[in-house]
């Protein structure tokens, strides 16, 4: 029998990158591998593309994943991007659940090797 996992896979989560209202958020941990992300409190910019390509900027806190760039981070952050796409896009829910046992193996896998929940 097939040791089963005792990672939770949040499907609908960050990608590593949270910008929240100054000081109302204390930690956050990573969407995509569950490490506590890094802060920088209280910085002024843009938090969207939207808002970048019409100069706005706010003050926010930012949060970014230790991990965000390694291949292996985007990897699942792909999968799951994939899987999420599936969703909206087919009416197949056999060929769905499918994808996303196999999307969820692979997670598991990655995480196991890489990332400590």
């Amino acid at each position: 029998m097939a040791k089963k996992s005792r990672i939770k896979i949040d499907w609908l989560c960050n990608d590593g990158r949270s910008n929240p209202a100054p000081g109302t958020v204390k930690i956050a941990k990573c969407g995509v591998c569950g490490k506590q992300m890094n802060v920088k409190r209280n910085v002024l910019g843009a938090t969207s593309w939207v808002e970048s390509v019409g100069h706005g900027k706010h003050r926010h806190d930012r949060f970014t994943c230790p991990n965000i760039n390694e291949d292996w981070h985007k990897r699942i952050y792909r999968l799951k991007t994939d899987v999420y796409q599936e969703e909206i896009n087919n009416c197949d829910p056999i060929g769905l659940e499918k994808m996303r046992q196999a999307a969820e193996k692979e997670i598991l896998e990655l995480l196991e090797v890489h990332a400590v929940r």
